[in-house]
This record gives structure tokens, C-alpha cells and sequence, in this order.
């Protein structure tokens, strides 16, 4: 009997919590499309722009250069940099080997302590020395490599803020030098009022038009704090993320259907 008022419990409060439950019905509603993600990419070392490969509206994959600086001041400093480690690992083995020596000498009580705690002391300067050189070595390595702007994901040049022999200084300013934009996957963005708002639209399908061609979405979110539009009543932005395989711009008129 207990059993089975405990199922009678659960199915009444499930019933309870549909009923109340916000409903979906059919809507649609025009608004514009929008770049889902945009990225400002600047450089991370200074110097003079000496390539730029990108241009507005080529269209990139992961990995493509976008942008070079002058590498030479940057590969002097490379090669300062591998000479520095190679002049250091000669004295870190001396001292290496100077300090087994004093091990052998002290364990045959033929070396005071002191002298095999100099050898000691030896080998951790060569080393210091050493690690001091392959952590420069490191960073001019690095240093290189930043020179070189790629494309962080597949998409599409929007703007360049740059051209070549300009030159960037990264200590005074962290200009953008160019816009990237992930054009396959789009926003499609409307305003709704306050009669359409509704929570339960957030994780529908819904189905975006452009042009007569339609392409297949979901709701991404909905604004909780509405805007008063030019009559004085509040709109709520209504967003929904869709592919479109690279084949809208920003700012065009799209309709957004979703269905209950």
C-alpha cells in the first residue's frame, strides 16, 4: 500500500511540474546575423611587420601564417643564446667530474670535508650557470616562434589593422593588427517583447533562413534584462547558433523559426 501511494506521489508531482512548466508554442521572428566568435589577434614580441599573407576576406585554416615580423635581431639572439649553453656545459662537466674525484679522495679519508664541499659548491655554480643559459635558450626560442602570427582556428580575415614596415611596440601598445572571425559557425540574433519571452526557448532547434536557404540551429540564450525599444516597451535579444559553412556576412536579414 505504502508502495503504491509513494508511485501516486511521484507521478501527481511529475504531472504538477508539466503543468506549470513553461510551454514552447511555434514562433518566428526576423533578425540578423552575427559572427558567433571574433578574435583580435596582436603580437606578443616587438618589431617591424615584414610579411603579411592575410588579407580582408581571405580565409584561413588553423595553423595558416597570417603575419611575420622581422626575424633578424630575433635569431641573433637565438644563436647568443646556443652559444651561451654551449660555452657553459664544458665547466658543468669539469666540475662534474672534479666532484667525483673529491667523493673518491674523502671516502679514502685523503680530502678534508671542507675541500669536498667546495667541490660541492663548484658543481652548483657551473650548473646555475647552465641552467641560467638553457632557460635564455628557451626564451629567444620563443621569442622566434612569436614572431610568426597564426590563424588559431579555421576562418575568415574581417579587418587588418596593420601593413608591412609598420612597426609594433609591444612595451608602449597592444594594438590589434587583425580581425578573425570563425565564419562557420554564425548567431542569428532577434528581439523579442515581452508577450514572445519565454525561458523554455533556451536549447530549442531552431531552423535559420537566409535567402531562401535554410540552415539548422539551436537557441544559445535569451536576455533576462530587456532593453525599452523606441515605443518605450522592453525587447529581449533572443540568440541562436548555427553552421553556415561560410556562407553568410554579418548584418544580414535572416527569419528564426522555432517550433513547439
Amino acid at each position: 500500500m505504502t508502495d503504491n501511494w509513494n508511485r501516486y506521489i511521484k507521478v501527481m508531482a511529475l504531472l504538477l511540474l508539466i503543468s506549470l512548466s513553461p510551454q514552447v508554442q511555434a514562433l518566428q521572428v526576423n533578425g540578423y546575423s552575427e559572427f558567433a566568435q571574433r578574435y583580435e589577434l596582436n603580437a606578443s614580441v616587438s618589431g617591424y611587420v615584414a610579411e603579411v599573407p592575410a588579407y580582408r576576406g581571405k580565409r584561413v585554416k588553423h595553423g595558416d601564417v597570417l603575419l611575420v615580423l622581422d626575424q633578424s635581431r630575433y635569431r641573433l639572439a637565438l644563436d647568443k643564446a646556443r652559444a651561451t649553453v654551449m660555452l657553459r656545459q664544458p665547466a658543468q662537466s669539469q666540475m662534474l667530474n672534479d666532484l667525483e674525484k673529491a667523493q673518491e679522495l674523502f671516502d679514502r679519508d685523503s680530502l678534508a670535508l671542507i675541500e669536498l664541499q667546495q667541490a660541492e659548491n663548484n658543481l652548483q655554480v657551473a650548473q646555475s650557470h647552465l641552467d641560467i643559459a638553457r632557460a635564455e635558450l628557451g626564451e629567444a626560442e620563443l621569442a622566434l616562434k612569436q614572431t610568426v602570427l597564426k590563424a588559431p582556428v579555421d576562418g575568415l580575415v574581417l579587418r587588418l589593422h596593420t601593413h608591412r614596415s609598420r612597426y609594433i611596440n609591444t612595451a608602449v601598445t597592444d594594438p590589434s593588427l587583425l580581425t578573425l572571425v570563425d565564419s562557420q559557425n554564425m548567431l542569428a540574433i532577434a528581439t523579442l517583447s515581452s508577450e514572445q519571452w519565454n525561458p523554455a526557448l533556451v536549447g530549442k532547434l531552431a531552423k535559420v533562413t537566409y535567402r531562401s536557404k535554410s540552415y539548422h540551429g539551436k537557441v544559445l540564450d535569451l536576455d533576462y534584462a530587456g532593453a525599452s525599444n523606441t515605443t518605450g516597451l522592453a525587447v529581449f535579444e533572443l540568440r541562436v547558433l548555427f553552421g553556415a559553412n561560410g556562407e553568410i556576412p554579418a548584418n544580414m536579414p535572416v527569419t528564426i523559426d522555432i517550433q513547439e
